[in-house]
Protein backbone atom coordinates (compact mmCIF):
# COMPACT_ATOMS: atom_id res chain seq x y z
CA UNK A 1 0.00 0.00 0.00
CA UNK A 2 2.83 2.40 0.88
CA UNK A 3 4.47 1.61 -2.44
CA UNK A 4 1.32 2.68 -4.33
CA UNK A 5 1.14 6.02 -2.41
CA UNK A 6 4.80 6.67 -3.11
CA UNK A 7 4.36 6.08 -6.86
CA UNK A 8 1.33 8.42 -6.97
CA UNK A 9 3.22 11.15 -5.09
CA UNK A 10 6.18 11.09 -7.49
CA UNK A 11 3.81 11.11 -10.46
CA UNK A 12 2.01 14.22 -9.17
CA UNK A 13 5.32 15.99 -8.43
CA UNK A 14 6.64 15.34 -11.95
CA UNK A 15 3.39 16.65 -13.51
CA UNK A 16 3.44 19.88 -11.49
CA UNK A 17 7.13 20.43 -12.16
CA UNK A 18 6.64 19.98 -15.91
CA UNK A 19 3.70 22.44 -15.90
CA UNK A 20 5.69 25.12 -14.08
CA UNK A 21 8.71 24.73 -16.37
CA UNK A 22 6.51 24.96 -19.48
CA UNK A 23 4.99 28.26 -18.36
CA UNK A 24 8.24 29.84 -17.24
CA UNK A 25 9.85 28.99 -20.60
CA UNK A 26 6.88 30.33 -22.60
CA UNK A 27 6.19 33.49 -20.56
CA UNK A 28 9.52 34.89 -19.48
CA UNK A 29 8.02 38.27 -18.48
CA UNK A 30 7.29 37.03 -14.98
CA UNK A 31 10.91 36.78 -13.95
CA UNK A 32 12.34 40.15 -15.02
CA UNK A 33 11.57 43.40 -13.22
CA UNK A 34 9.10 45.41 -15.30
CA UNK A 35 10.07 49.07 -15.26
CA UNK A 36 7.49 51.82 -15.44
CA UNK A 37 8.95 53.71 -18.37
CA UNK A 38 9.77 50.83 -20.73
CA UNK A 39 9.78 47.04 -20.77
CA UNK A 40 13.05 45.32 -21.53
CA UNK A 41 11.59 41.86 -22.11
CA UNK A 42 11.40 40.49 -25.65
CA UNK A 43 8.06 39.00 -26.61
CA UNK A 44 8.43 35.93 -28.84
CA UNK A 45 6.43 35.83 -32.03
CA UNK A 46 3.75 33.25 -32.44
CA UNK A 47 1.17 31.88 -30.09
CA UNK A 48 1.87 32.47 -26.42
CA UNK A 49 0.80 30.16 -23.59
CA UNK A 50 -1.54 31.60 -20.97
CA UNK A 51 -2.42 30.86 -17.37
CA UNK A 52 -5.70 31.62 -15.61
CA UNK A 53 -5.26 34.11 -12.74
CA UNK A 54 -7.43 33.28 -9.75
CA UNK A 55 -5.97 35.62 -7.14
CA UNK A 56 -3.90 38.83 -7.15
CA UNK A 57 -1.86 40.02 -4.18
CA UNK A 58 -0.37 43.52 -3.83
CA UNK A 59 2.49 44.37 -1.48
CA UNK A 60 3.62 47.75 -0.06
CA UNK A 61 0.20 49.31 -0.64
CA UNK A 62 0.27 50.75 2.90
CA UNK A 63 3.02 53.13 1.77
CA UNK A 64 0.64 54.76 -0.73
CA UNK A 65 -2.23 56.32 1.28
CA UNK A 66 -4.12 57.55 -1.80
CA UNK A 67 -4.33 53.98 -3.09
CA UNK A 68 -7.47 52.89 -1.25
CA UNK A 69 -9.11 49.47 -1.05
CA UNK A 70 -11.71 50.31 -3.71
CA UNK A 71 -9.01 50.99 -6.30
CA UNK A 72 -7.15 47.80 -5.41
CA UNK A 73 -10.40 45.84 -5.68
CA UNK A 74 -10.99 47.22 -9.18
CA UNK A 75 -7.45 46.33 -10.18
CA UNK A 76 -7.91 42.76 -9.00
CA UNK A 77 -11.28 42.35 -10.71
CA UNK A 78 -9.86 43.54 -14.04
CA UNK A 79 -7.52 40.50 -14.30
CA UNK A 80 -8.81 37.79 -11.97
CA UNK A 81 -10.49 34.99 -13.92
CA UNK A 82 -8.62 35.78 -17.14
CA UNK A 83 -6.10 33.65 -18.96
CA UNK A 84 -3.03 35.87 -19.21
CA UNK A 85 0.06 35.75 -21.38
CA UNK A 86 3.21 37.84 -21.45
CA UNK A 87 1.60 40.56 -23.59
CA UNK A 88 -1.43 40.61 -21.29
CA UNK A 89 0.75 41.19 -18.24
CA UNK A 90 2.68 43.94 -20.03
CA UNK A 91 -0.57 45.72 -20.95
CA UNK A 92 -1.87 45.24 -17.40
CA UNK A 93 1.32 46.81 -15.99
CA UNK A 94 1.00 49.80 -18.32
CA UNK A 95 -2.60 50.27 -17.25
CA UNK A 96 -1.82 50.18 -13.53
CA UNK A 97 1.16 52.50 -13.91
CA UNK A 98 -0.97 55.01 -15.79
CA UNK A 99 -3.62 54.89 -13.07
CA UNK A 100 -0.94 55.33 -10.40
CA UNK A 101 0.10 58.54 -12.14
CA UNK A 102 -3.52 59.69 -12.33
CA UNK A 103 -3.94 59.04 -8.61
CA UNK A 104 -0.90 61.23 -7.97
CA UNK A 105 2.06 58.87 -7.58
CA UNK A 106 4.00 60.02 -10.62
CA UNK A 107 7.29 58.33 -9.63
CA UNK A 108 5.85 55.05 -8.29
CA UNK A 109 5.24 51.95 -10.41
CA UNK A 110 4.39 48.25 -10.18
CA UNK A 111 6.89 45.41 -10.34
CA UNK A 112 6.44 41.68 -11.01
CA UNK A 113 8.80 39.70 -8.75
CA UNK A 114 10.08 36.31 -9.92
CA UNK A 115 7.24 33.81 -9.72
CA UNK A 116 5.81 30.76 -11.50
CA UNK A 117 2.11 31.69 -11.24
CA UNK A 118 1.58 28.34 -9.55
CA UNK A 119 -2.11 27.72 -8.81
CA UNK A 120 -2.99 31.00 -10.62
CA UNK A 121 -1.66 33.39 -7.95
CA UNK A 122 -0.15 36.67 -9.21
CA UNK A 123 2.03 38.73 -6.87
CA UNK A 124 2.53 42.43 -7.64
CA UNK A 125 4.94 44.67 -5.78
CA UNK A 126 4.33 48.42 -5.58
CA UNK A 127 7.63 50.29 -5.89
CA UNK A 128 7.18 53.64 -4.15
CA UNK A 129 8.84 56.80 -5.42
CA UNK A 130 10.66 58.58 -2.61
CA UNK A 131 12.28 61.97 -2.17
CA UNK A 132 15.83 62.56 -1.00
CA UNK A 133 15.89 66.37 -0.76
CA UNK A 134 14.52 69.70 -2.02
CA UNK A 135 16.95 72.39 -3.11
CA UNK A 136 17.31 75.64 -5.02
CA UNK A 137 18.87 75.44 -8.45
CA UNK A 138 21.25 78.39 -8.02
CA UNK A 139 23.22 77.18 -5.02
CA UNK A 140 22.11 73.52 -4.87
CA UNK A 141 21.49 73.86 -1.14
CA UNK A 142 18.50 73.17 1.03
CA UNK A 143 16.77 76.11 2.70
CA UNK A 144 14.34 76.27 5.61
CA UNK A 145 11.77 78.00 3.38
CA UNK A 146 11.55 74.83 1.27
CA UNK A 147 10.95 72.63 4.31
CA UNK A 148 8.03 74.81 5.42
CA UNK A 149 6.61 74.99 1.89
CA UNK A 150 6.55 71.32 0.87
CA UNK A 151 4.57 68.91 3.13
CA UNK A 152 6.85 66.00 2.20
CA UNK A 153 8.90 63.78 4.49
CA UNK A 154 12.23 62.63 3.12
CA UNK A 155 12.49 58.89 2.56
CA UNK A 156 8.73 58.39 2.26
CA UNK A 157 6.47 58.09 -0.77
CA UNK A 158 5.25 61.42 -2.16
CA UNK A 159 2.54 62.40 -4.61
CA UNK A 160 1.95 65.21 -7.09
CA UNK A 161 -0.56 66.94 -4.81
CA UNK A 162 2.09 67.46 -2.15
CA UNK A 163 4.33 68.92 -4.83
CA UNK A 164 1.56 71.25 -6.05
CA UNK A 165 0.84 72.35 -2.48
CA UNK A 166 4.49 73.24 -2.03
CA UNK A 167 4.53 75.15 -5.31
CA UNK A 168 1.42 77.08 -4.24
CA UNK A 169 3.12 77.98 -0.95
CA UNK A 170 6.19 79.22 -2.83
CA UNK A 171 3.98 81.39 -5.04
CA UNK A 172 2.37 82.97 -1.98
CA UNK A 173 5.11 85.59 -2.36
CA UNK A 174 3.22 86.70 -5.54
CA UNK A 175 6.13 88.78 -6.86
CA UNK A 176 8.64 85.95 -7.36
CA UNK A 177 7.95 83.43 -10.16
CA UNK A 178 8.80 79.85 -9.27
CA UNK A 179 9.07 76.66 -11.30
CA UNK A 180 10.15 73.23 -10.14
CA UNK A 181 11.65 70.07 -11.61
CA UNK A 182 11.56 66.50 -10.34
CA UNK A 183 14.88 64.85 -11.16
CA UNK A 184 15.70 61.16 -10.73
CA UNK A 185 18.67 60.67 -8.41
CA UNK A 186 18.83 56.90 -7.91
CA UNK A 187 16.89 54.79 -10.40
CA UNK A 188 17.65 51.53 -8.64
CA UNK A 189 16.08 52.73 -5.37
CA UNK A 190 13.56 54.97 -7.20
CA UNK A 191 14.68 58.10 -5.35
CA UNK A 192 14.19 61.61 -6.75
CA UNK A 193 14.86 65.20 -5.73
CA UNK A 194 12.96 68.45 -6.31
CA UNK A 195 14.87 71.38 -7.78
CA UNK A 196 13.36 74.87 -7.46
CA UNK A 197 14.60 77.39 -9.99
CA UNK A 198 16.13 80.54 -8.53
CA UNK A 199 16.98 81.07 -4.88
CA UNK A 200 15.50 82.36 -1.63
CA UNK A 201 15.25 86.11 -2.13
CA UNK A 202 13.09 89.15 -1.43
CA UNK A 203 11.28 91.40 -3.89
CA UNK A 204 9.71 94.86 -3.73
CA UNK A 205 6.96 96.39 -5.81
CA UNK A 206 4.77 99.47 -5.62
CA UNK A 207 1.66 100.71 -7.35
CA UNK A 208 0.49 104.33 -7.47
CA UNK A 209 -3.12 104.97 -8.54
CA UNK A 210 -5.23 108.04 -9.22
CA UNK A 211 -9.01 107.80 -9.56
CA UNK A 212 -11.64 110.36 -10.44
CA UNK A 213 -15.31 109.42 -10.10
CA UNK A 214 -18.21 111.41 -8.72
CA UNK A 215 -19.73 110.18 -5.45
CA UNK A 216 -22.32 111.69 -3.13
CA UNK A 217 -20.79 110.14 0.00
CA UNK A 218 -17.04 110.12 -0.72
CA UNK A 219 -14.53 112.46 -2.39
CA UNK A 220 -14.53 112.25 -6.17
CA UNK A 221 -10.76 112.49 -6.60
CA UNK A 222 -8.50 110.13 -4.68
CA UNK A 223 -4.91 108.94 -4.80
CA UNK A 224 -3.63 105.64 -3.39
CA UNK A 225 -0.30 103.92 -3.03
CA UNK A 226 0.29 100.20 -2.54
CA UNK A 227 3.59 98.80 -1.31
CA UNK A 228 4.27 95.06 -1.56
CA UNK A 229 7.14 93.12 -0.04
CA UNK A 230 7.61 89.49 -1.06
CA UNK A 231 9.34 87.02 1.23
CA UNK A 232 10.30 89.49 4.01
CA UNK A 233 11.20 86.68 6.47
CA UNK A 234 12.33 84.25 3.73
CA UNK A 235 9.43 81.98 4.70
CA UNK A 236 7.43 82.39 1.47
CA UNK A 237 5.46 85.11 3.27
CA UNK A 238 3.92 88.24 1.78
CA UNK A 239 3.42 91.74 3.20
CA UNK A 240 1.16 94.43 1.80
CA UNK A 241 0.36 97.97 2.92
CA UNK A 242 -1.94 100.42 1.17
CA UNK A 243 -2.70 104.10 1.80
CA UNK A 244 -5.50 106.14 0.22
CA UNK A 245 -6.64 109.72 0.66
CA UNK A 246 -8.50 112.47 -1.14
CA UNK A 247 -6.71 115.10 -3.22
CA UNK A 248 -8.14 118.00 -1.22
CA UNK A 249 -10.16 119.38 -4.13
CA UNK A 250 -13.49 119.07 -2.27
CA UNK A 251 -13.26 120.79 1.14
CA UNK A 252 -16.56 119.30 2.33
CA UNK A 253 -15.45 115.67 1.78
CA UNK A 254 -12.36 114.05 3.25
CA UNK A 255 -11.06 110.50 3.14
CA UNK A 256 -8.09 108.82 4.79
CA UNK A 257 -7.57 105.08 4.87
CA UNK A 258 -4.79 102.60 5.46
CA UNK A 259 -4.64 98.82 5.29
CA UNK A 260 -2.03 96.14 5.86
CA UNK A 261 -2.00 92.45 5.11
CA UNK A 262 0.41 89.64 5.95
CA UNK A 263 0.23 85.97 4.97
CA UNK A 264 2.42 83.03 5.94
CA UNK A 265 2.07 79.47 4.54
CA UNK A 266 3.11 76.30 6.32
CA UNK A 267 2.51 72.94 4.62
CA UNK A 268 -1.29 72.68 4.25
CA UNK A 269 -1.99 75.88 6.25
CA UNK A 270 -2.15 79.51 5.21
CA UNK A 271 -2.23 82.06 8.05
CA UNK A 272 -3.22 85.65 7.33
CA UNK A 273 -3.54 88.89 9.27
CA UNK A 274 -5.42 91.96 8.07
CA UNK A 275 -5.79 95.39 9.63
CA UNK A 276 -7.54 98.48 8.32
CA UNK A 277 -8.35 102.05 9.33
CA UNK A 278 -10.63 104.54 7.59
CA UNK A 279 -11.64 108.09 8.41
CA UNK A 280 -14.38 109.92 6.53
CA UNK A 281 -15.20 113.60 6.99
CA UNK A 282 -18.36 115.22 5.66
CA UNK A 283 -20.71 118.05 6.57
CA UNK A 284 -24.24 117.26 7.66
CA UNK A 285 -26.95 119.86 7.29
CA UNK A 286 -29.09 120.25 10.42
CA UNK A 287 -32.18 122.47 10.39
CA UNK A 288 -32.69 124.21 13.75
CA UNK A 289 -33.67 127.87 13.87
CA UNK A 290 -31.58 128.16 10.76
CA UNK A 291 -29.69 125.82 8.52
CA UNK A 292 -26.35 124.73 10.02
CA UNK A 293 -23.65 122.55 8.50
CA UNK A 294 -21.94 120.43 11.15
CA UNK A 295 -18.71 118.53 10.57
CA UNK A 296 -19.17 114.78 10.92
CA UNK A 297 -16.22 112.41 11.27
CA UNK A 298 -16.57 108.65 11.03
CA UNK A 299 -13.58 106.56 12.12
CA UNK A 300 -13.60 102.80 11.78
CA UNK A 301 -11.02 100.09 12.47
CA UNK A 302 -10.95 96.43 11.56
CA UNK A 303 -8.58 93.59 12.36
CA UNK A 304 -8.96 89.94 11.40
CA UNK A 305 -6.87 86.82 11.90
CA UNK A 306 -7.54 83.69 9.87
CA UNK A 307 -6.13 80.23 9.33
CA UNK A 308 -7.00 78.31 6.15
CA UNK A 309 -6.42 74.57 5.80
CA UNK A 310 -6.29 72.92 2.35
CA UNK A 311 -7.65 69.45 2.99
CA UNK A 312 -8.57 68.17 -0.48
CA UNK A 313 -6.87 68.56 -3.83
CA UNK A 314 -7.41 66.93 -7.22
CA UNK A 315 -5.91 67.49 -10.65
CA UNK A 316 -8.26 70.43 -11.32
CA UNK A 317 -9.68 71.53 -7.95
CA UNK A 318 -8.77 72.45 -4.40
CA UNK A 319 -10.96 72.70 -1.29
CA UNK A 320 -10.16 74.41 1.99
CA UNK A 321 -11.77 75.28 5.31
CA UNK A 322 -11.01 78.40 7.33
CA UNK A 323 -11.45 79.60 10.88
CA UNK A 324 -10.73 83.02 12.31
CA UNK A 325 -11.81 86.02 14.33
CA UNK A 326 -12.55 89.65 13.57
CA UNK A 327 -12.64 92.85 15.62
CA UNK A 328 -14.39 96.03 14.51
CA UNK A 329 -14.61 99.44 16.18
CA UNK A 330 -16.39 102.59 15.07
CA UNK A 331 -16.54 106.14 16.46
CA UNK A 332 -18.73 108.99 15.28
CA UNK A 333 -17.72 112.62 15.96
CA UNK A 334 -19.90 115.69 15.53
CA UNK A 335 -17.89 118.91 15.53
CA UNK A 336 -15.01 116.97 17.13
CA UNK A 337 -17.22 115.66 19.96
CA UNK A 338 -17.55 111.89 20.20
CA UNK A 339 -21.13 110.59 20.26
CA UNK A 340 -21.04 107.82 22.86
CA UNK A 341 -24.40 106.45 21.70
CA UNK A 342 -22.88 105.72 18.28
CA UNK A 343 -19.75 104.00 19.59
CA UNK A 344 -19.19 100.41 18.43
CA UNK A 345 -16.87 97.64 19.62
CA UNK A 346 -17.76 94.25 18.15
CA UNK A 347 -16.02 90.90 17.79
CA UNK A 348 -16.93 87.95 15.58
CA UNK A 349 -16.01 84.33 15.05
CA UNK A 350 -15.60 83.23 11.43
CA UNK A 351 -15.76 79.83 9.76
CA UNK A 352 -15.91 79.09 6.07
CA UNK A 353 -15.25 76.73 3.18
CA UNK A 354 -13.78 77.54 -0.23
CA UNK A 355 -13.79 75.40 -3.36
CA UNK A 356 -11.78 76.42 -6.43
CA UNK A 357 -12.10 74.54 -9.67
CA UNK A 358 -10.66 74.77 -13.16
CA UNK A 359 -13.30 74.77 -15.86
CA UNK A 360 -13.11 74.88 -19.62
CA UNK A 361 -11.32 78.09 -20.51
CA UNK A 362 -11.30 79.48 -16.98
CA UNK A 363 -11.92 78.84 -13.30
CA UNK A 364 -14.66 79.00 -10.70
CA UNK A 365 -14.58 79.84 -6.99
CA UNK A 366 -17.34 79.02 -4.50
CA UNK A 367 -17.28 80.31 -0.90
CA UNK A 368 -19.54 79.67 2.09
CA UNK A 369 -19.00 81.66 5.30
CA UNK A 370 -20.64 81.97 8.69
CA UNK A 371 -20.10 85.02 10.92
CA UNK A 372 -21.14 84.87 14.58
CA UNK A 373 -21.12 87.84 16.94
CA UNK A 374 -19.29 87.20 20.23
CA UNK A 375 -18.46 88.96 23.49
CA UNK A 376 -14.71 88.39 23.35
CA UNK A 377 -12.35 91.00 24.87
CA UNK A 378 -15.25 92.70 26.63
CA UNK A 379 -16.95 93.70 23.39
CA UNK A 380 -20.65 94.33 23.03
CA UNK A 381 -22.56 93.86 19.80
CA UNK A 382 -25.54 95.76 21.12
CA UNK A 383 -26.39 99.13 19.61
CA UNK A 384 -29.31 101.43 19.09
CA UNK A 385 -30.30 99.33 16.07
CA UNK A 386 -30.12 95.83 17.51
CA UNK A 387 -29.70 93.95 20.79
CA UNK A 388 -29.06 90.49 19.33
CA UNK A 389 -25.71 89.06 18.34
CA UNK A 390 -25.18 88.84 14.62
CA UNK A 391 -25.54 85.50 12.86
CA UNK A 392 -24.67 86.05 9.23
CA UNK A 393 -24.52 83.54 6.36
CA UNK A 394 -22.62 84.51 3.23
CA UNK A 395 -22.54 82.65 -0.10
CA UNK A 396 -20.56 83.71 -3.16
CA UNK A 397 -19.64 82.33 -6.56
CA UNK A 398 -17.19 83.74 -9.09
CA UNK A 399 -16.90 82.16 -12.55
CA UNK A 400 -14.44 83.46 -15.15
CA UNK A 401 -13.87 82.04 -18.60
CA UNK A 402 -12.31 82.81 -21.97
CA UNK A 403 -14.00 81.94 -25.26
CA UNK A 404 -13.91 82.81 -28.95
CA UNK A 405 -16.66 84.63 -30.84
CA UNK A 406 -16.32 85.36 -34.56
CA UNK A 407 -12.65 84.38 -34.30
CA UNK A 408 -12.12 87.06 -31.65
CA UNK A 409 -10.98 86.37 -28.05
CA UNK A 410 -13.61 87.23 -25.47
CA UNK A 411 -14.02 86.82 -21.73
CA UNK A 412 -16.96 86.52 -19.38
CA UNK A 413 -17.18 86.95 -15.62
CA UNK A 414 -20.21 86.13 -13.50
CA UNK A 415 -20.41 86.89 -9.76
CA UNK A 416 -23.14 86.11 -7.23
CA UNK A 417 -23.11 87.27 -3.59
CA UNK A 418 -25.80 86.46 -1.05
CA UNK A 419 -25.97 87.51 2.61
CA UNK A 420 -28.65 86.23 4.98
CA UNK A 421 -29.14 87.05 8.65
CA UNK A 422 -31.20 85.70 11.53
CA UNK A 423 -31.22 89.01 13.41
CA UNK A 424 -31.32 92.71 12.67
CA UNK A 425 -27.88 93.98 11.71
CA UNK A 426 -25.99 97.14 12.53
CA UNK A 427 -26.13 99.30 9.36
CA UNK A 428 -22.71 100.83 10.07
CA UNK A 429 -20.84 97.56 10.61
CA UNK A 430 -22.65 94.49 9.36
CA UNK A 431 -24.96 95.27 6.48
CA UNK A 432 -23.89 94.84 2.88
CA UNK A 433 -24.34 98.02 0.87
CA UNK A 434 -25.63 97.63 -2.68
CA UNK A 435 -24.98 101.30 -3.49
CA UNK A 436 -21.96 103.55 -3.10
CA UNK A 437 -18.30 102.67 -3.55
CA UNK A 438 -18.77 98.93 -2.96
CA UNK A 439 -22.20 98.66 -4.58
CA UNK A 440 -23.23 97.53 -8.03
CA UNK A 441 -22.24 99.45 -11.14
CA UNK A 442 -24.69 102.16 -12.11
CA UNK A 443 -25.27 103.14 -8.46
CA UNK A 444 -21.74 103.81 -7.22
CA UNK A 445 -22.56 107.55 -7.07
CA UNK A 446 -25.99 107.25 -5.43
CA UNK A 447 -27.00 107.86 -1.83
CA UNK A 448 -27.38 105.00 0.63
CA UNK A 449 -30.68 103.17 0.98
CA UNK A 450 -32.43 104.01 4.24
CA UNK A 451 -33.21 100.83 6.20
CA UNK A 452 -32.12 98.70 3.29
CA UNK A 453 -32.35 95.39 5.11
CA UNK A 454 -30.19 92.59 6.42
CA UNK A 455 -30.56 90.21 3.47
CA UNK A 456 -28.91 91.11 0.18
CA UNK A 457 -28.42 89.62 -3.26
CA UNK A 458 -25.94 90.91 -5.83
CA UNK A 459 -25.44 89.54 -9.34
CA UNK A 460 -22.68 90.99 -11.49
CA UNK A 461 -21.99 90.13 -15.13
CA UNK A 462 -19.17 91.40 -17.31
CA UNK A 463 -18.49 90.61 -20.97
CA UNK A 464 -15.34 91.85 -22.68
CA UNK A 465 -13.45 91.78 -25.95
CA UNK A 466 -9.67 91.29 -25.86
CA UNK A 467 -8.81 93.48 -28.83
CA UNK A 468 -5.56 93.08 -30.80
CA UNK A 469 -4.65 96.73 -30.17
CA UNK A 470 -1.93 97.02 -27.55
CA UNK A 471 -3.55 95.18 -24.61
CA UNK A 472 -6.82 97.08 -25.02
CA UNK A 473 -10.03 95.60 -23.60
CA UNK A 474 -13.54 96.82 -24.32
CA UNK A 475 -16.14 95.62 -21.83
CA UNK A 476 -19.74 95.97 -20.79
CA UNK A 477 -21.36 95.09 -17.47
CA UNK A 478 -24.89 94.46 -16.25
CA UNK A 479 -25.50 94.24 -12.49
CA UNK A 480 -28.53 93.49 -10.34
CA UNK A 481 -28.96 93.91 -6.59
CA UNK A 482 -31.74 93.75 -4.04
CA UNK A 483 -31.99 94.02 -0.27
CA UNK A 484 -34.76 93.45 2.26
CA UNK A 485 -35.54 92.61 5.88
CA UNK A 486 -37.42 89.48 4.80
CA UNK A 487 -35.37 86.37 4.08
CA UNK A 488 -38.14 84.44 2.34
CA UNK A 489 -38.62 86.90 -0.55
CA UNK A 490 -35.89 89.48 -0.13
CA UNK A 491 -35.40 89.65 -3.91
CA UNK A 492 -38.77 91.45 -4.26
CA UNK A 493 -37.78 94.71 -2.53
CA UNK A 494 -35.32 97.52 -3.27
CA UNK A 495 -34.48 96.17 -6.70
CA UNK A 496 -31.69 97.93 -8.60
CA UNK A 497 -30.31 97.24 -12.09
CA UNK A 498 -27.31 99.12 -13.45
CA UNK A 499 -24.80 98.93 -16.29
CA UNK A 500 -21.32 100.08 -17.22
CA UNK A 501 -19.35 100.48 -20.45
CA UNK A 502 -15.64 101.06 -20.54
CA UNK A 503 -12.17 100.36 -21.83
CA UNK A 504 -9.08 99.26 -19.95
CA UNK A 505 -5.57 98.56 -21.04
CA UNK A 506 -1.89 99.22 -20.55
CA UNK A 507 0.51 101.67 -22.13
CA UNK A 508 4.08 101.19 -21.03
CA UNK A 509 4.11 100.99 -17.23
CA UNK A 510 0.74 102.76 -16.92
CA UNK A 511 -2.57 100.91 -16.61
CA UNK A 512 -5.66 102.91 -17.53
CA UNK A 513 -9.43 102.52 -17.31
CA UNK A 514 -12.16 104.81 -18.66
CA UNK A 515 -15.77 103.97 -17.89
CA UNK A 516 -19.32 105.24 -17.87
CA UNK A 517 -22.06 103.71 -15.72
CA UNK A 518 -25.75 104.41 -15.58
CA UNK A 519 -28.76 103.12 -13.60
CA UNK A 520 -31.29 101.19 -15.69
CA UNK A 521 -33.96 100.40 -13.12
CA UNK A 522 -34.76 101.22 -9.49
CA UNK A 523 -37.86 100.17 -7.60
CA UNK A 524 -37.39 102.81 -4.88
CA UNK A 525 -36.82 106.55 -4.77
CA UNK A 526 -33.07 106.99 -4.79
CA UNK A 527 -30.96 110.07 -5.40
CA UNK A 528 -28.56 109.16 -8.20
CA UNK A 529 -27.01 110.54 -11.36
CA UNK A 530 -28.28 109.50 -14.79
CA UNK A 531 -24.72 109.03 -16.09
CA UNK A 532 -21.51 108.83 -14.13
CA UNK A 533 -18.13 108.90 -15.85
CA UNK A 534 -14.76 108.12 -14.35
CA UNK A 535 -11.12 107.39 -15.00
CA UNK A 536 -8.44 105.42 -13.16
CA UNK A 537 -4.71 105.51 -13.85
CA UNK A 538 -2.15 103.23 -12.19
CA UNK A 539 1.62 103.03 -12.44
CA UNK A 540 3.76 100.16 -11.21
CA UNK A 541 7.23 100.87 -9.91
Amino acid sequence: MKTIYLVLFFGLFIAIHSYAETFIDGASVIAPVIQKSSHQSVVEKGKQPCVVIYQVYFSNQSQLPLLNSDILHQWKQSIEGQCVSESTLLAYADKLNEQLSQIGYITSYIHYPQQALLFGVLNIELITGKLSRIEYQDNQQEHHSLKTAFPIKYGQAFDIYQVNQGLMNLRNTQLIPYQIQIISENEEKNISRIVVNGRARRALKGRLSVESKYSQELPAHTVSNIFMLANPLLLNDFFYVGIERDMGIEPDKKLKSAALFYSLPYHYWLFSLYGGYQENTSYKNIQLMESIDLQQDLRSRLMSLQGEYFFHRTANSITSISIGSQIQTLDLFLEHYRLESQKRFSTYGLVGMTHKRDIRGGNATFIVKYKQGTDWFGSSNKSAFTTAKARIYQFSADVQSLFTFANQPMYHRHEVDVQLSHAKLDPLLERNSITGKFGIRGFTNSSNIEDGGENTLQIKNELGWLTPWHDLQIYGALDLATTSNKRANFWHENLLIGSELGVRGQYGCVDYQFFMDTPLWKSIALNTEAINMGVKLSMTY
